[in-house]
Formats: C-alpha cells, structure tokens, sequence
C-alpha cells in the first residue's frame, strides 16, 4: 500500500491546481527556503483530518485557504485529495484505490469525501485508526518534532507506540466507554432523585386515598340519617300550626277595637298642640329678640377694643420709624465722605500708573536687546562645541578602533581558548538546569496535587458554613415565632388571671370561700367552672345565666349551711349556693336550646338541664324578636341579647371581657401549660442555634483561604523557576552559537585588521591639528559671553522692577474703584430704606385718625342696644307663661292617650309574636324543603327514607348526624380522584424501579467493558513494548557504534499502564548524558530515526513523509540515514523534504518546488532513472 496521488488547490501558496504523483520507492521534494515545500506535508496532514491549526503553522484554519498576492485574488475555497492504492487492504474497506478529500471554504463551513462520497470526520479518522497513517500518527515526521518526540512535553512519544501496539482504537472505545459510564450513572442519579420525589408523591397519594374511602362511607349514612330527621321535622312542625292560625284572628279584632278609640283623643290631642305651636311661636319670637340685642352689644364691645389696640400698634411703629430715619440721614453722610476720599485717591494712582508704564516700556526694549546679543554668541559657542565634540569623537573612535584592532591581534588566541571554555561550561550549565528543572517539575506537581485537595478541603468548609447560616437563620425565625407565641399567651394568661382575681369575675363572698376555705370545701365551685363551650357560644352563655355564674355549687345542704355561717361571722357579704342534692334527676330540654352547645361533667347534668334546658340560642337578635316562645321559655342571641320568660330585654355593649368569665380556671390552665411547652421548645431552639453557631464559629475559612495562597504562591515560585530556568537555557544555548559565530569572525578577520592599523596614523594626526584650531576660538567667545551676560542680568532686572512697580499701581487702582462701588451702592440703599420709611409713617397717622372715629361711632351704637334689649326681656317673660299653662292641658291628655297607645302595643307585639311563629314554622318547613331540595334534589314528598326508630330520638340522630359530620370535616379536604392516582402514580414508580434495576445492569456491563479494554490493550501495549525496545537497540547500534548503550524504560509506579511515562535512554560514542536533552542535534536526530526505524520494524507505515529531519545530520551521519531509508524503502514508501544532496541522491523521484510569481508554488517532477 502507497500513496499514488496528491492534488491540491487553493491550499497555502498553491493556488493552481497542481498534481503530485508518487512512486512505491523515495520521492524527494527539494527547493530554497520559503517557496512552499513543508506546505505539502501541511496538505497531507490537512487532507487526514487535522484540527489543530498549530500543527499547520496557522493561527486559525481559515488561514490554510489561498490569501492572494499582489497580483492575484484571493480564493474562496482550498481543496486537497490524497489517493493510496490499497493493494494489501490494510485499510478496513473494500476498494483497492481510495482517495480522500477534503474542502474549507471561506464561510467556515468544510466538507470531508471518501472517493467522491460525503462522509464525516469520524469515519476517516476511525478508517484510519491503528494503521500508523493518522494525521498525529508516526507516518509524517518533522524537523521540530524530533525535539517534541524526545523532550515528551505532549505525550507525544507515547501515542507512537499507541499507533504501532494498535491501541488507540481500544483507548478510543475505552473513552467512549467512561463517558457512557458517567452518563449512565447520571440517569442513576436523575431518576433516583425523581424516585425519592415520587415514593413522597405516592405515600401523600396512598393517605388521599384512605381519607376519600372513610368520607364516601360517612356521607352515604348521613344522607340517610338527614332524610329520615327532616321528614320527621317537618310533619312535627304541621301538626303544631293550625291551633296557632285560631290565635292569631283573635288578637286581630282586639287591634281593631283599640284603633278607634285611639283616634278620637288624637283628634283633640291635635287641637291642644295647635294652640300650644302658636303660643310657642310667639315665645321664639321674643327670644330671638333678645339673643339678637345681646349679639348687637357685643359686637359693638369688641369693635371698640380692637380698634383701641390697632391705635397703639400705630404708635409703636411711628416711634420706630422716625429713629431709623435718623440714623439713616447719619449713615448716608459717612458713606458719602468714604466715596469722595477714594475717588481723590484713584486720580493720584492713575496718573502715577502712566509714568510708570513709559518706564516699564523702556527698560523692557533695552533688556531685549541685550537678551539677543546673549543669545546670539551663545549659539555660536554652542555650534563650536558641536564642531569640537565632533572632532574629538572622531578622533576616539580612531583611538577605539586602533586600540580595538591592536587588542584583536594581541588576544586572538586567548580569545578563543576562552571562546572554547565558555562553551564547554555552558553545556555543563545547560545539563544542571535541566536537572533541575526535572526537581522542579516533580515540586510542581506535588504542589499542585495539594493545592487541589486545599481548594476541594475548602469548597467543602464554605458549603458547611452556608449550611449552617441557613439552619441558624431557620432556627431564629422559629425562636422569634415562639417568642411571639409566648408573648401573646402571657398577655392573655395574665388578662384571665386579672379577670379572675377582679370583682369582675365574681364577688368577694365567692372568692373568699373558694381560696381561703378551699380546704373545708373541696368539691365546692362556681356555675361558670363547671361549663364550658366554645367560643362561638361563650357569649351568649354568659349573657343567659348572668349572675348565676357566680352562684357557688356544693354537694349538700350541710354545706350550703356551713358556707353561710362563715360569710356572717366574717362579714364577708351575700352569696348563692346551689345544692345538687336538692335538684331533681332531670329536667325538660327544648329542641335548639342552650343545653345541646354547653359542656360539662356528667355529675352536673341535671343542673345544665335546670338552667339551660329552656333558654333558646339565636343567631342574631333580629331572629330571636321575630319568634314566639312558650311562657316558660327564654332566649338568647349569640351576641349577648337575653329575653326572658317575662319579656324582659337585656341588650347593649358587650365589655372586651365578654365571654371570658365561662370555664376561666380551664383556660387558665390551658395557658399555663401552653407557656410550659413553648419555654421547652424555646429552650431546645435556643441549644440548638447555640450548638449550630458553635460549629460555625469552628469553620475557619480564612486559615484555609490562607493555606490555599501559600500553596498558590509555591506554585508562582515554582513556575517563575521553572521559566527562569528556561530562559537560562535559551540564553545558554544562544550564547554558545553566538560564541562560535564570534570564534569564526576572530579567525577570518585577523588578516584585514593589520591593513587598518597602519592607515590609523596619518588620519589621527590630521584630526588633533583641527581640534586645537576649534579650541582657541571657543575661549574667544565665551569670553565674550560672559560680558554680555552681566549686561543681561542688569537689564533684566531693572525691567522685572519695572513690572511690579505697574503691576502694584494697577492693584491699587482696582481695588479703590471696587471701594467707590461698594460705597454707592450702600448710598442707595439707606436712601431707599428712608424713603420707604416716611411712607410708611404717613400710612399709620391716616390709620390712627380711622381707628379714633370708628370708636366713637361704636359707644353711641351701645347705649340703644341696652335700652332697647330692656324691652325685649319683658315681653319674653309674659310670653313663656302662657305656653306653660297650654303644656300642662296637653300632658293630662297624653297620660290617657299613652295608656290606650300601650294597650294597642301589647295587641300588636302579641299579633306580631304569633304571625312571627307562623313564619318561623313556615319558615322552618321552607328551610326542611330547600335543605333536600339542595342536598339531594328531591321534594320532600318524594322521600322513601325509613322513619325514625323508636328505640332512636331525634336528639340521638341529631348527635350522630354532627358526628358524622364532624368526621368529614376532620378528615380535610378529600380527594375524589385521589384512588386513581394513586393506581398511577403506582405504576409510575414501579416503571422506575424497572429503570434502576436496567441501568444498574448497563453500568455493570459498561464497568466490565472497559476491564476488557484495560487488560487486551494493556497486555498489546506491552507486547509491543518490548519488540520495539529490542529493535530500538539494534537500530541505534547500527546508526551508532555497537557498543554504545540506549534503552527504553516504562515507568513502573503508575496507576495506568496505559498512561505510564516512557523514558528513552541513549549514551553515543562514550557519552554518559543524564538527560536525552543534553545530546547535539545530530545526535537527537538520529535517536529519535531509531526510535522511528524500531517502530517501522514492529509495525512498518504504509508511507513516511520526512521534513528535513537530516538538516542537523553531518555528512558520516547522512550516510548512515540515507542507507537506512534505503533498506526500509523495501516495505515503506518515503517522502523526503530536504536540502542534502546525499539524501536527495537516494530518491527514486524528485520534485523541486519554485516560486516563479511572488506567493504562489508551482512543482516541477523528474525521475531520476531518467535523468542517469
């Protein structure tokens, strides 16, 4: 297999189309420098998939398309095909020609084709994978990677033998590999995390379920207990309707009786008041009289006391006034006299001024005269010292030069002695650093492995710290919610404990027996402790029982009699006692009584029937009003509104305490034990956040940021070393050239310099003869200088006195003209301010003169009010008696019209009571029909519930039915669909379960891939390993002397064997470097041909292309290249860039590359045979 063509277009300096056809043998490519020949190996890297620009000589892959010259365009396009035959099928395709190619266009976009085939980038590289013709592969070597190849800076020495052991297909699947590795561990993570979510999701679904269950069973039997209620309801409240029709037309004709009696007496009661309205009129007449004569005399009374006060504010103002204008008149002839004294001075000052600029112009144009005349033969002097300066460099450089190459002939022996020391020394310096530098290295990555464990050590220290602020943050907003907690149950705890300790609460006969004879009474309690109900009802159970709350209940009589006797000995007031033994066993309950929303122990039941089983709870008092009560029955509304069984009302605004006084001691107690509970919680939260703090405040993250700059200062050190060290051996390596540049230009200059030498003399002597000519004339002119420069320093400074003489003048006269400024317009001012004032005085005489008269007027005004509001009392009087004689007839009259009003307000509130029953059982029958109509959709005549038992009341039912729904409520808000769900979210998780178990088998199957991978290529690695180190010996050998010792070592420690380091050995011609660095040129090149050589032997490439790599090679050594390319020319095609005649000289073809038009290539082919 070979390649047979190579066409390019538009790629670098090859604009043309241009064909290059190879034989099976050598091919060299020659030509001078720059004329394209290293851009051939460019195309064939190009063409084999190259991405690396670098590796192109380009900054950027653009740069690869033809840029045009100044005579030709640029082009869009750059285009290479490269065509082997493959006549051994070594590459994996069917076709015994193949040909590549490869399109990059100026937009960016490329194109990759296999015979003529579009294709990826992936399939060529994989075509050429493992067979040593990769564009990275060991088939196209260059000068530069020798030096890459021996120093290892890339790995690139070890990806040779990768290519020659056939790896790098297996590192390539083990790449693949991991990646699919972390992938599916990825997915692991993702869909255990969609697991946690979705078991919660389940769990919460499952609960759902449950609840849906329970509730569907309680609602079907609170369906059927409601209807069987309300049917009963509702045929109880028809059979109590007709007896309460019959009441109602009776207190109907009553009403009608009472009507017309009413009516005659409002008839006369009407004329009474007729009377009375015109007598009262009269009387409002006469008051209105009265009140407006006072009104009158007042306002007169205040007129004349403001005016007194506006007359000596005037007064004040003109005193004040006539003192200002005099100060005034004072002031403004001051000022007058300071202008007049400033103007005399400026004229002074200004006539002054123009003498002194006359002699300022004077001394100024003698001053410039001198100034010219010095400037003048001081660039004369200046230009001579030039003409000196000249001269004498002239003459040095004569000196320096014969010195120069008499010091050249003296010392060109020792010179290059030393030259040959330095050099010596200065590979001796090269080999150390180098040493070095390898230290160095290995500190470097010690360094650096700790600093990454430092940077993790800390990422780990900020993510706990923030872990714990977040936590502290959560615990104090739980401290200060429990704080406020324990804040508002303190306030209300110490408000009941207040309540209970007032009057308030109960009397002081009560509370003395409670807390000072607790231990004679055990049992003994109030009405209020006893019951309890919620807050919906608290209200109205206080307002129902009222005092009753504070009645005392014990057991027995005897202790009734014992607690009386102890308040009369001790004085200590009245009190209600309630014996239990004297109650009855139970009383009658009214359906919607208190009774059914009040708890308490079952030993006081017959005591809650007693006072709560006839009192009726309302929702408002508009609704409790409108309904009609048996006589013994009372009510109350949940706001507070008692009526009882004599009609009386109890109504009005409810203390803040309201509702309280009901089972305080209970309350008490429950907030007592609040409090405990939340000081509990307060306390752990308290520990916690103290414990939390203490953790953080042990996360010092500053000494680990600390830690992290010293080891990233190590590494600056080390790195700084490490270029120092570089540029140590750049500048050794330079100087050596140098060195034997400069060993060269001694030898071949030596005979030129006693020519000089003797040509020196007659010019040196000339020269000094000038330079003594220039001398004398300079004393001449500086002494001259030095007259002019006194004449210079006289004249300038009489002409700077002269200046600041104007320059003071002129200060003087800016300043004096600002002073007469200042001093007129101050004039002004005070002559304005005057002005000002004298108006003003005149304005108060006028208002003064005003106010006298308006006081005058004013007292003539009083002395009529008085007079006339005489009169007017005295009608006033006569007026008032006659409308009390009248009201006195009329109240007579309404006493007995009130008592027929009240007569007709008991028929119509007992008519409004009964139609009010009415309505409330119609009322109620509505509610019972609109409750099934709403709740199942059905009139209550279509029912078929059972009726209820005998063995069940309704009060029975009624407790059942709030059971019932109390545990529908309790449940919460359910779910319907909550059980299908369920069923899916079910299979939901059990999918993903499957999942797991799936990608848990394909992670294992992945992690024993890639075991397969590391052993085969690991096992073929070393295989390989060992056949080319062998070769490697004996190619060195042969390409050096037999006993010169080269070796190639694997590095033994390493984690990888796949990634271990190679190092190369080789010590030429009795030479013992510690570094392969430390070779020549020649002898790197020659190593690295060896290596190259020790590979073809293992794995021969199909084709090499070599950049003149034999640059450095000296003629012995040419040889022995050249014969070895000869010999491996047998099994690999060879293509040679190179300047060496021997080399050039093995080639079967040759193609010389030119440059006929600025920038663009053109090749030349011959065949050698045919040239010989």
């Amino acid at each position: 297999m070979y390649i047979s063509e190579l066409e390019l277009q538009g790629f670098k300096s090859f604009a043309h189309a241009t064909k290059v056809s190879f034989d099976s043998g050598i091919t060299s490519i020659v030509g001078p420098n720059g004329c394209g020949k290293s851009n051939i190996v460019d195309a064939l890297r190009w063409v084999l998939g190259e991405q690396r620009p670098s590796l192109l000589r380009s900054s950027t892959m653009g740069n690869v398309i033809f840029n045009g010259t100044s005579k030709k365009k640029a082009l869009g396009m750059a285009e290479v095909s490269l065509t082997f035959v493959n006549n051994k099928s070594i590459l994996p395709i069917e076709y015994s020609e193949l040909t590549i190619t490869r399109r990059l266009y100026r937009s960016g976009d490329s194109e990759y084709l296999i015979n003529g085939t579009s294709c990826r980038l992936k399939d060529i590289m994989e075509l050429f994978m493992d067979t040593g013709m990769g564009s990275d592969a060991y088939s196209v070597i260059e000068l530069k990677m020798v030096e890459e190849i021996l120093n290892d800076k890339n790995n690139d020495r070890r990806k040779l033998f990768e290519e020659a052991a056939g790896v790098t297909r297996y590192k390539d699947q083990r790449k693949r590999s991991l990646r699919k590795l972390e992938e599916t561990r990825k997915d692991l993570q993702r869909i255990d995390d969609l697991l946690i979510e979705l078991r919660k999701k389940t769990r919460n679904l499952e609960i759902q379920a449950e609840k849906a269950v329970k509730a569907k069973g309680y609602k079907e039997e609170l369906e059927k207990l409601d209807k069987a209620l309300t049917l009963y309801d509702h045929e109880r409240i028809q059979q109590e309707l007709n007896p309460l029709i019959e009441r109602i037309n009776s207190a109907q004709f009553e009403k009608i009786e009472l009507q017309q009696k009413l009516s005659s007496l409002e008839k006369e009661d009407e004329k009474a008041r007729n009377a009375l309205l015109r007598k009262e009129r009269a009387q409002v007449e006469a008051q209105r009289r009265v009140q407006s004569l006072a009104e009158a005399i007042q306002e007169a009374t205040t007129q004349i006391r403001i005016a007194h006060q506006k007359i000596e504010s005037e007064e004040k103002v003109l005193s004040e006034y006539k003192r200002d204008i005099k100060q005034g008149n004072k002031n403004l002839a001051e000022l007058q006299q300071i202008r007049t004294y400033t103007q005399e001075k400026l004229k002074g000052f200004i006539t002054e001024q123009t003498l002194s600029k006359k002699s300022l112009e004077g001394s100024r144009v003698i001053y410039t005269q001198t100034q010219q005349q010095y400037s003048k033969v001081r660039h004369e002097i200046y230009e001579q010292e030039v003409q000196i300066s000249a001269t004498k460099n002239e003459l040095i450089q004569l000196q320096a030069k014969r010195i120069k190459i008499e010091s050249k002939l003296e010392n060109t022996e020792g010179n290059l002695e030393r030259i040959e020391a330095e050099i010596y020394n200065m590979n001796n310096e090269i080999a150390t650093i180098t040493k070095q530098q390898s230290q160095v290295d290995e500190q470097l990555e010690t360094i650096l492995n700790q600093r990454n464990q430092q940077e993790k050590l800390l990422e780990e220290a900020r993510v706990r710290k923030e872990q714990f602020a977040h936590t502290q943050n959560e615990t104090k907003d739980q401290i200060r919610s429990l704080n406020s907690d324990l804040a508002s149950t303190e306030s209300e705890s110490r408000l009941l404990q207040d309540l209970f300790t007032s009057n308030e609460a109960s009397p002081s006969s009560v509370q003395y027996l409670l807390e000072e004879q607790r231990f004679n009474f055990k049992n003994m309690t109030t009405v209020s402790d006893i019951f309890s109900t919620d807050e919906t009802y608290a209200i109205a159970l206080e307002s129902a029982l009222g005092p009753i709350l504070n009645y005392l209940v014990v057991d027995t009589m005897d202790e009734v009699l014992a607690a009386a006797k102890l308040l009369k000995k001790y004085k200590k007031g009245l009190a209600t006692f309630i014996p239990l033994q004297q109650l009855a066993a139970t009383y009658d309950v009214a359906d919607g009584s208190l009774f059914h929303h009040v708890k308490s122990k079952t030993k006081y039941s017959a005591l809650k029937q007693l006072l709560l089983g006839n009192i009726l709870v309302f929702e408002n008092a508009e609704l409790m009003n409108k309904t009609e009560l048996k006589k013994e029955w009372s009510s109350v509304s949940l706001q507070g509104d008692v009526r009882n069984q004599y009609s009386f009302y109890t109504s009005g605004s409810k203390s803040t305490h309201a509702g309280m006084r009901v089972s305080l001691n209970t309350k008490i107690e429950r907030l007592e034990k609040k409090q405990v509970k939340i000081q509990k919680e307060l306390h752990k939260l308290t520990e916690y956040l103290e414990q939390i703090q203490s953790k953080s405040s042990q996360i010092d993250l500053p000494s680990l940021n600390k830690v992290l700059k010293d080891f990233e200062q190590q590494i600056r050190t080390f790195e700084q070393q490490k270029n120092s060290m570089s540029s140590k051996v750049q500048v050794y390596q330079k100087n050596i050239t140098n060195q034997v540049n400069r060993k060269n230009s001694l030898q071949s200059n030596e005979g030129n310099a006693q020519q000089e030498l003797a040509n020196i003399a007659p010019s040196q002597k000339e020269i000094q003869q000038k330079l003594d000519r220039f001398n004398h004339k300079l004393e001449q002119q500086k002494s001259l200088l030095e007259s002019l420069d006194e004449q210079r320093s006289g004249a300038q400074s009489r002409y700077n006195d002269a200046q600041l003489k104007n320059q003071d003048l002129t200060n003087k006269i800016e300043n004096h003209e600002r002073e007469i400024q200042r001093a007129q317009i101050s004039i002004n001012e005070v002559e304005q301010r005057i002005k000002l004032r004298e108006e003003r005085i005149h304005k108060a005489n006028k208002h003064i003169n005003f106010n006298t008269e308006k006081v005058t007027s004013s007292n003539e005004k009083l002395t009529q009010y008085n007079a006339q509001k005489e009169e007017a009392d005295q009608v006033l009087s006569k007026t008032q008696e006659a409308a009390a004689i009248e009201r006195g007839n009329i109240n007579e009259m309404e006493k007995e019209l009130k008592e027929i009003r009240r007569q007709k307000e008991v028929n119509i509130e007992l008519v409004h009571h009964l139609h009010m029953a009415k309505e409330k059982m119609d009322l109620q029958s509505e509610r019972l029909r609109d409750h099934i109509w709403e709740s199942y959709g059905l009139l209550i005549k279509q029912i078929r519930s059972e009726p209820l038992s005998e063995k069940e009341s309704p009060e029975e039912v009624k407790e059942r039915i709030s059971w019932l729904n109390h545990k529908i409520n309790s449940l919460g808000e359910v779910n319907p669909l909550a059980i299908e769900e369920y069923e899916e979210e079910s299979k939901r998780l059990n999918f993903y379960k499957e999942q797991i178990e799936d990608l848990t088998k394909a992670e294992i199957q992945v992690l024993e891939t890639i075991d397969e991978i590391n052993t085969t290529a690991t096992e073929r690695f070393n295989q390989t390993f060992e056949k080319i180190r062998k070769n490697f010996q004996l190619v060195f050998k042969t390409l050096f002397f037999a006993d010169d010792l080269c070796d190639l070592i694997i590095e033994q420690d390493s984690k990888d064997p796949l990634e271990a380091h190679i190092e190369i050995k080789a010590q030429p011609r009795g030479k013992r470097p510690s570094v392969i660095s430390q070779l020549s040129g020649g002898e790197k090149t020659l190593t690295a041909i060896a290596l190259l050589f020790a590979i073809y032997l293992v794995k021969p490439s199909p084709f090499c292309v070599l950049d003149e790599v034999d640059a450095p090679l000296d003629d012995a050594n040419i040889e022995r290249f050249a014969k070895m390319i000869k010999e491996f020319s047998n099994d690999t095609q060879f293509i040679i860039i190179t300047h060496n005649k021997k080399t050039m000289s093995k080639a079967e073809m040759m193609y010389g590359v030119t440059m006929p038009e600025t920038g663009v290539s053109r090749l030349v082919g011959v065949r050698m045979e045919d040239v010989a």
